[in-house]
């Protein structure tokens, strides 16, 4: 169990560089917002409620991202010191998946309260826009 834990946090270490909602630039994230206008069969007012309610998110977790980042790089620094120090990374390793677990219920949450307000349609081009959605691919 304990090495399946180190080996998510090593790997973790390569994506948290990538944490949608928390590392992107604005326009960027879990949802490919920057693009949505390309998606003319949104309203202009679905695109915004859907842009008011990612940005919102990520405004909210502006001082989390800072957080995070910090915190990758503390696990960074056990992980490459001279000395490892198993028990000092699992514990950086548990600060950083609790951080990560707090931007992400924001998130759900927010989509959670985003959906019902959009038809089945609209959904399925905000689901488009997530990653492993089609938004690199529309007209196919």
């Amino acid at each position: 169990m304990k090495r399946h834990f180190i080996l998510a946090a090593v790997l973790g270490l390569g994506l948290t560089a990538s944490i949608p909602a928390f590392s992107m630039p604005p326009g960027g994230g879990p949802f490919a917002i920057d693009r949505l206008e390309e998606f003319s069969e949104l309203s202009d007012e679905t695109q915004a409620l859907i842009l008011d309610t990612l940005n919102s998110v990520r405004e909210e977790n502006e001082g989390l991202r800072e957080e995070i980042k910090q915190a990758h790089e503390d696990l960074r620094d056990i992980l490459t010191a001279e000395e490892f120090d198993t028990a000092a990374f699992e514990a950086q390793a548990e600060v950083l998946h609790s951080l990560m677990t707090q931007g992400f219920e924001s998130f759900t949450e927010a989509i959670a309260e985003l959906a019902p307000q959009l038809t089945q349609e609209e959904r399925e081009i905000l689901a488009s826009l997530a990653p492993g959605g089609r938004h690199g691919k529309r007209g196919e």
